[in-house]
């Protein structure tokens, strides 16, 4: 099998992936491969399908808790990473990241795009999580999503891809490969933009714990009190399961001080749910994805 993806592209074995998630765990994958193109994704897929190996779609592994160890071939499509700006619409490949569009897009005067300025996550995976933040995701930006389905490549307009909080067609479902997305343009006046986007900056610096390896919000808020409320409250700031800590600065962060394992983190996760239901009656419901 390793000969066969060889031929095809660029495969590293036994990698260690923790240069390739966020929270900064050791996880190594039996292989990690790179497809340039679409031919040699569908070349990769044909292998592992034949040889019934499993495989993940890593995009900037900023919402995944990966195992110690991934018996798979773990894909990643750095080189999906195009993007075209139209009149009213922004054509963006898988491997883009979403703060760096934000970003490029804020700086010319489009709008609506300020709350992703520090989202540190490929547009794929961003489509596929349904990201966002302050009260804006990403399919309230979105036309349509071109995805590879088996063999074959298929357009789904925003409302084919049922979106919910935090969640997609994409995350229910794992046949749909995100290749590009087609995007909403809207002109707004640049100096509000700038305005809104040091505003969003300057809280994320204040309220979020960007010093250590974390990988954002850790559970979905309920509808009746944000969740790092609820962690605060119970008295978990600060309480920690190995080198895997409850920030002190944001409740509903866990984040790597040392040497955290992934082992450490769902233990911790674990524990979180626990007292908040004992004490609250409220279950938390994880925002990350643990991978087995």
């Amino acid at each position: 099998m390793i000969s066969e993806l060889e031929r095809i592209c660029e495969i590293k074995c036994e990698e260690d992936l923790i240069k390739y998630n966020t929270y900064k765990v050791n996880s190594v994958c039996h292989a990690l491969v790179f497809p340039k193109t679409i031919k040699e994704l569908k070349e990769v897929l044909f292998v592992l399908k034949k040889y019934s190996i499993k495989y993940l779609i890593l995009g900037n592994g900023s919402n995944v808790i990966l195992p110690p160890y991934y018996d798979g071939v773990v894909i990643k499509l750095n080189s999906f990473n195009n993007c075209d700006i139209r009149k009213n619409e922004v054509v963006v490949e898988s491997g883009y990241m979403l703060n760096k569009l934000s970003n490029e897009l804020s700086n010319i005067g489009y709008t609506g795009y300020e709350w992703a300025c520090g989202i540190p996550g490929t547009i794929g995976g961003c489509v596929y999580n349904n990201a966002g933040a302050y009260k804006m995701s990403m399919s309230d930006l979105l036309i349509s999503v071109t995805v590879l389905k088996g063999d074959e490549i298929i357009e789904l307009s925003c409302d084919e891809c049922n979106f919910g909080y935090r969640t997609s067609l994409f995350k229910e479902r794992g046949e749909y490969i995100i290749l590009s997305c087609k995007l909403k343009l809207l002109k707004g006046n640049l100096n509000e933009i700038k305005l809104l986007i040091n505003d969003r900056s300057k809280r994320r610096i204040e309220t979020q714990p960007l010093d250590y390896p974390s990988c954002g919000s850790v559970f979905r808020n309920p509808d009746s009190v944000p969740a790092g409320k609820l962690i605060e409250e119970v008295g978990l700031k600060g309480y920690s399961i190995g080198d895997a800590k409850v920030s002190e600065k944001h409740a509903n962060f866990i984040i790597n001080t040392g040497n955290a394992t992934s082992d450490d983190i769902i233990k911790l996760i674990n524990y979180i749910k626990k007292k908040v239901k004992e004490e609250t009656n409220i279950e938390l419901t994880l925002e990350q994805e643990i991978i087995k």
